[in-house]
């Protein structure tokens, strides 16, 4: 099997969609290692990060959100991992 993948260099969100395509041949047929959003913490960041994700927790609660639902946590860790000065990806 062989595959093209073209990239436009001006359209973000189609390099996204590529990285996504290229890394879902590479499991598939590569096997190894995946590689993507993987953030690496040390035990006082990974506290630091539970504290902050606590308070965003309390906050969202007294404004009225539900802070156990999973769009709370998959909005909080897309913050996380665009903002992390520690990605690798930025």
């Amino acid at each position: 099997m062989k595959l093209t993948l073209v990239i436009d260099t001006d359209d973000v969100e189609g390099i996204h969609d590529a990285f996504k395509i290229a890394g879902h041949f590479y499991r598939k047929y590569a096997g190894g290692q995946t590689y993507g959003h993987q953030l690496s913490y040390g035990k006082i960041k990974h506290i630091k990060m539970l504290r902050a994700f606590a308070q965003k927790a309390i906050e969202a609660h007294e404004a009225g959100k539900d802070p156990a639902t999973l769009r709370f946590t998959k909005d909080y860790t897309e913050q996380l991992l665009r903002d992390d000065p520690d990605n690798p990806l930025l």
